[in-house]
């Protein structure tokens, strides 16, 4: 038995000589007789990086800063609209 792991974004499939598919989601192994298969295999894709780590890293602390930022704005924005709605209301 063979263990083949999936890196790949998307599901795979081992095609089987039975007619049978083995269908690996992204980050799942699944062990497999090599006598078994139908070639070709698809691409599974490669471990990620340990460089890839700290670029996923930045891009998480900039998702971040922003959603703090969009936050803020969303508080502004509805603060002017409050603003605009006391002017605009017709007096008594």
């Amino acid at each position: 038995m063979k263990k083949f792991t999936n890196y790949a974004p998307g599901p795979r499939g081992i095609t089987l000589k039975s007619g049978e598919t083995v269908w690996l989601q992204p980050g799942q192994s699944e062990s497999v007789d090599p006598k078994d298969i139908v070639d070709p295999l698809p691409d599974f894709g490669s471990p990620a990086a340990e460089q890839d780590t700290s670029e996923l890293e930045a891009i998480t602390a900039e998702r971040d800063e922003l959603k703090v930022q969009v936050a803020e704005q969303a508080k502004e924005l509805e603060g002017l609209r409050a603003d605009l709605e006391k002017a605009t209301k017709p007096a008594k």
